[in-house]
């Protein structure tokens, strides 16, 4: 069950302490190649963390979201806004302090930029050693949830999947087919790995490292956005957001 937390007044919150979880969508704005707006994140975040609050059987207080992340690999190309991982975990952890001031003990932080995990991480530790286990906080990529029917769904193979690829393409041109730019899409293989490192949205990292994002290509996504498809995008929101709200009501009771 979907509430606004920005729509209530002063005096309806307590009528939500007791039984309601916190969500909050933290996104991002940076390039996502030549075929798909700077806000595709934001998009994504925004529709995702609504249908998934509206298909919970529990109450949901849904924060407005945050729209700027850690974006410095996206530097390349104009468009983008991003922040030092200090001033973000600084800014995350004030809204988490204010949401137990708020008298609220279940909050989840979904996350729709892969940029953002090292510092959401961060503010996961920082109110554990403030609040303990009475603050159950939780931190997720919102895909994450959906791994086995995604793979289901997709086409492409590991590398197929990544930065404006085949996942997040399909979901933009259902949700919001006017914002796509389907004629500047570009056959082009899956993003190559290692044994231990694979770039794809359910690929497996071994180790960590930088890389900047037109290192992959000059339009600045990772993965195969010409098998992306309207079709797809339904079933892909309907394995994210179904997923999600069983993941949210199995910690909200």
């Amino acid at each position: 069950m979907l509430i606004r937390w920005n729509e209530l007044t002063q005096l309806e919150f307590k009528d939500y302490v007791k039984n309601a979880a916190v969500m909050i969508n933290f996104a991002s704005t940076e390039q996502h190649s030549y075929h798909l707006p700077v806000g595709t994140d934001a998009f994504l975040g925004a529709a995702v963390t609504e249908k998934a609050a509206q298909l919970c059987k529990t109450p949901i207080l849904l924060l407005p979201q945050v729209c700027y992340g850690y974006s410095p690999h996206h530097r390349f190309a104009p468009g983008f806004v991003t922040l030092p991982q200090r001033q973000l975990v600084e800014y995350a952890c004030s809204i988490c302090e204010s949401v137990w001031d708020n008298g609220f003990r279940r909050m989840f932080m979904i996350n729709s930029h892969g940029g953002n995990q090292v510092y959401l991480s961060a503010v996961i530790n920082e109110m554990g050693e403030k609040y303990g286990t009475d603050f159950a906080l939780k931190e997720l990529r919102y895909w994450d949830v959906a791994g086995k029917r995604i793979s289901e769904i997709r086409e492409s193979e590991l590398g197929g999947m990544g930065h404006a690829g085949e996942f997040e393409t399909s979901i933009m041109m259902y949700i919001h087919p006017e914002l796509v730019r389907p004629e500047r899409i570009k056959p082009c293989p899956p993003v190559p790995g290692d044994p231990w490192f694979k770039r794809d949205l359910l690929g497996y990292k071994k180790y960590q490292k930088y890389a900047n994002f037109n290192e992959f290509n000059p339009e600045g996504h990772v993965g195969q956005p010409h098998l992306a498809s309207p079709e797809k995008g339904k079933l892909l929101f309907a394995a994210v957001t179904e997923e999600l709200a069983k993941f949210v009501d199995y910690f909200n009771h």
